[in-house]
């Protein structure tokens, strides 16, 4: 995962790991902190840091692939964009059929 990916995951996920993963993630993929600042600040050995940025990247990914939040805000914003992109050109029963498409998403 890149580091991106990895922040919109904590956006949605964040508050399911642990407090120090969490914070630890921010750190190094938010706020772009090396392994040995991390470690300095959180009074922890650079293994320390790595090791929880690895289960806490692995948790993410967990919590993507069963719950699909992240995946469902894509899809959604990709219809939402197909609208706006050709909002002009759109007859009413195309905008529903969108409309139709993002509820889909939904309730997947």
């Amino acid at each position: 995962m890149d580091r991106f990916e990895i922040s919109i995951l904590r956006d949605f996920y964040g508050s399911l790991l642990t407090e120090k993963q969490n914070e630890i993630l921010k750190m190094r993929y938010d706020e772009d902190l090396s392994f040995g600042e991390i470690a300095d600040i959180c009074g922890v050995s650079r293994q320390a840091v790595l090791d929880s940025i690895n289960k806490g990247e692995k948790h993410l990914a967990e919590y993507e692939l069963n719950l699909g939040y992240a995946d469902k805000q894509r899809r959604i914003l990709a219809v939402l964009d197909s609208v706006e992109d050709h909002f002009d050109s759109l007859n009413k029963a195309e905008i529903k059929a969108k409309l139709g498409e993002i509820r889909k998403i939904l309730e997947d």
